[in-house]
Order: C-alpha cells, then structure tokens, then sequence
C-alpha cells in the first residue's frame, strides 16, 4: 500500500470521527431539551396521575425518547385505550391519548367504580366527573359481564337506573318507574315489547304506581301490579 492510499484511509478515519463526535455533541445540545409537553384527552381528571408522569419527560433530550417505548408504556394504563405521540422539533412533545369510554358504575364490596362496554373496571366514580349510566350492583365480578350481555339486547339503555340480581332472575330499573324481572335467556324483541307496553300504562304521576314489576322470563308477560290496584 503506498502513502497516497494510507493518507486517504487516515483522512476519511479523521472525517468520520469528526463527524461522529459532531454529531453526538449536536443530539446533547440543549436545543433538543423538552420545553414543552402537549396532552390532548378528553378527561384529564380521569388520568391525572398518569399526566403528571408524562410532564416529567420535561427537560429530557427530545432525540432521546424512545416513542413506541412509551407508547407501550401508557397502553398498560387500565384506563388507556389509545395512544398516539408526536415530535414538534425542536423541542415539543405531544400526546394524543383517547381513553375508554364509561359505559356503566359497578357497586362491589362497598365502593363504586367506573367499567368500559368491555366490562373491564378502571377507575373509582369518586375520582372523575358523574355520567348519566346505569349502576350495576354485583355480589360477583362474573355477574359484570352478564348484566352488560343484557344491556346490549335494550334499545332504552339511557332510561336504565339499576340492574341487580334477585332470586332466580336479574332486575333492571328505570328513571320512568319501570321495573323488569329477567335472565340472560331473554329474547331482545321482548324489552322492546315490554317497553311499548309499560309507557301505554303507566301513570303521568310517578306517585301512583301501578305496576310493580313486569317478568319477562316466561313465554307470557307477567305483570305484577301494586296492591290494592284492582285494575
């Protein structure tokens, strides 16, 4: 090898360790320190704390966050069911997180919590602002999953106060006055009859009920009517 290719090899060696500390030193620069840290969600008090976690990524190097990292990092939150995380260089980062969605309360044990259509429980009504759901009152974590298969067969979900099990059966209340005695077994055509059935006779007046409950768990419709209710 003669001195002309051995001064290129030295020469490039040069260029390439040049570049490479540059470089390095260029990622370290405080340029690319976090300034600011952007959270779009829908209910912040929901994930207050998982918020907080987030604001601490302020002042780290942007260059060296590792994304999908965190994104798995954030997915194993309960209450998380998605997450997208982007870069405004130099120094911004954002978070866009859609969490789930309450769909019913869930008595157990003495406290009450908020559970998804999954029937997956993820956070305490205590803990975020109150929504307009049922409440279901368990004895069984089992039962969740039951009570929900029923709710999907009810077109008149927003009317739904309390579901709970009784002896043999499942009962659903209503804001209306309505109460039906039922089972997982049930037909969904029934809730739609039973529903026409109850606002043909029901009273303008809450205070002079007349039908206690209706059970749907036969072939026939069972009305049971208040006593003393001659009709």
């Amino acid at each position: 090898m003669n001195m002309k290719k051995i001064l290129q090899i030295i020469f490039i060696g040069i260029i390439c360790w040049y570049t490479y500390t540059e470089y390095g030193d260029f990622k370290k620069a405080s340029l690319f320190d976090v300034t600011e840290v952007n959270i779009n969600v829908k209910n912040l008090e929901l994930i207050d704390d998982l918020v907080k976690g987030i604001k601490t990524l302020k002042g780290r190097n942007i260059l060296e966050i590792d994304k999908e990292k965190m994104k798995e990092k954030i997915l194993e939150d309960v209450r998380v069911k998605d997450v997208v995380i982007k870069t405004w260089m130099p120094d911004i980062l954002i978070f866009n997180i859609k969490e789930k969605e309450p769909f019913v309360y869930i008595e157990y044990r003495g406290k009450i919590y908020i559970s998804d259509e999954l029937g997956k429980v993820y956070g305490y009504m205590k803990e975020s602002k109150k929504y307009n759901m049922p409440l279901f009152r368990i004895d069984h974590e089992d039962e969740i999953k039951k009570f929900i298969e029923i709710m999907e067969k009810i077109s008149f979900k927003d009317e739904i106060s309390q579901v709970y099990k009784v002896d043999n059966g499942i009962a659903i209340t209503t804001n209306t006055g309505l109460k039906i005695i039922t089972n997982i077994d049930v037909a969904t055509k029934k809730y739609g009859v039973v529903k026409k059935l109850y606002d043909q006779v029901r009273p303008k007046n809450r205070n002079k009920k007349q039908i206690e409950y209706i059970d749907l768990r036969f072939e026939d419709y069972i009305i049971k009517r208040v006593e003393g209710d001659q009709r």
